[in-house]
């Protein structure tokens, strides 16, 4: 990865892709605030420690030794007898209850029994320091995984603000939740928050913040998430590609092809869909060759899908950059993947019109004549057969020149400058003691 990321790096210097610095506020407000260091050991000091009695210490005992024998249904029948009297003792078996149905994955009832108990347990607010929340961080994401994500915002702001920590996890737990809801100005704040309490960065804040931007409409700052996200994480491959298609939406097309080609040179596209945009970026910033080249390679390496359309796309743009012989060559895969004899047809006109382009007058004759075979009756076919007069005249065949001249006189569209080139190919044969 690291080999990549230098690669990645280099490339951005070079192409000139300048991200935005990143700008974060580092007092990010998610709604509420949790106890400072003082107040924390405050309120540790306060909590009385308790102790469960001696009856209900066994049961516990024998509960847990069945637990790590992997009997969770034993566990439960031996905490279910177990004779709790105070409110301690209550609270402290219900916390072992929705902690054993918590674990129990083929049960679809007991992640509501779960729930039930752990509520009791944490509902009493007896527990240790640490049991208590251990008990509310279970809640909250048993309350995720039901979906409920209203209640399970709410216990896990409990539980930050009990243990006077701002939780990565939970934090981006808490965003999601919020992504879960479509409340999408409440992700940004708390998956920033996530972000700025983790040592390193990691991939899934900016995911959340790139998803609710989008989602939201707000297309500047998802480019900004998507800069700031790569700007930590140059190697999310995903990224670059997200990152350049997010730019041709907002309509920076020179800044859409940079990032497309870093993450071409990186190897990074992945989609047919990632290589035609790239190919589509070089043709509308008016550089066909890349574009031709690029369809064209990744066509034979089965990257894009070999189709007429889009091997005709690479001829074209081969043409633009005139490339006449490769376009020509392009056109000519096509044909062999055309679907009807209208699009075989266009494929070997256009074939052949390059052809002509590459002053290869010879070989434009085939594929001027395929076409013409393939006009149905009754169409026009006087165009093409101006070209095949055009191809035989300049390869030095003029008695073919001129029959396919006065072949198109036969058509409105064509006949008065057939006859005219008809003419001129009579003359010039004439004075070149060539016989019509």
């Amino acid at each position: 990865m690291k080999a990549i990321t230098s690669i990645v790096c280099a490339v951005v210097v070079a192409m000139g892709v300048a991200f935005a610095p990143a700008n974060a506020q580092q007092n990010t407000d998610v709604g509420f605030t949790i106890p400072t260091a003082d107040e924390l050991q405050r309120a540790k000091d306060n909590r009385r420690s308790q102790a469960l009695a001696e009856r209900v210490a066994r049961r516990v005992m024998s509960a847990f030794e069945l637990y790590e024998e992997n009997d969770i249904a034993g566990a439960i029948r031996e905490l279910n007898e177990a004779p709790a009297r105070t409110d301690y003792d209550r609270a402290y078996v219900a916390r072992f209850l929705g902690s054993m149905y918590a674990s129990l994955e083929d049960d679809d009832a007991a992640p509501g029994q779960a729930i039930r108990y752990l509520s009791q347990a944490v509902d009493a607010n007896l527990l240790s320091f640490n049991d208590h929340a251990q008990s509310l961080q279970l809640l909250g994401n048993l309350y995720l995984i039901q979906e409920n994500f209203e209640e399970a915002l709410v216990t896990l702001r409990r539980y930050l603000q009990f243990t006077g920590e701002w939780d990565a996890d939970v934090l981006v737990r808490m965003a999601s939740a919020h992504m879960e809801l479509r409340q999408y100005d409440r992700v940004i704040p708390f998956a920033e928050k996530a972000l700025q309490n983790m040592r390193q960065p990691h991939r899934n804040p900016y995911v959340l913040m790139i998803a609710a931007n989008y989602e939201a409409g707000k297309i500047p700052e998802t480019l900004r998430v998507l800069e700031r996200g790569l700007e930590a994480l140059p190697g999310e491959r995903g990224w670059w590609v997200q990152l350049g298609m997010i730019y041709m939406l907002n309509e920076q097309y020179e800044e859409a092809l940079s990032t497309l080609r870093i993450a071409y040179d990186a190897g990074y596209l992945r989609s047919s869909n990632d290589y035609r945009a790239l190919v589509q970026l070089y043709a509308n910033n008016s550089i066909p060759y890349y574009a031709a080249d690029i369809m064209a390679t990744n066509i034979e390496a089965g990257n894009i899908e070999r189709t007429d359309r889009n091997l005709a796309t690479a001829a074209r743009s081969y043409n633009s950059a005139r490339e006449f012989a490769r376009s020509a060559e392009m056109y000519g895969k096509a044909v062999e993947f055309a679907a009807t004899d209208s699009d075989r047809r266009d494929y070997y006109r256009r074939q052949g019109e390059a052809l002509l382009l590459a002053q290869q007058y010879r070989n434009a004759v085939a594929p001027f004549r395929a076409a013409i075979d393939l006009v149905a009756s009754g169409d026009d076919a006087g165009r093409l057969y101006m070209s095949l007069a055009e191809a035989y005249f300049y390869s030095n065949q003029y008695r073919q020149a001129y029959q396919a001249a006065q072949s198109a006189t036969r058509f409105d569209s064509t006949r008065r400058n057939a006859e005219g080139w008809s003419r001129f190919i009579r003359d010039t044969a004439e004075r070149r003691g060539s016989s019509i």
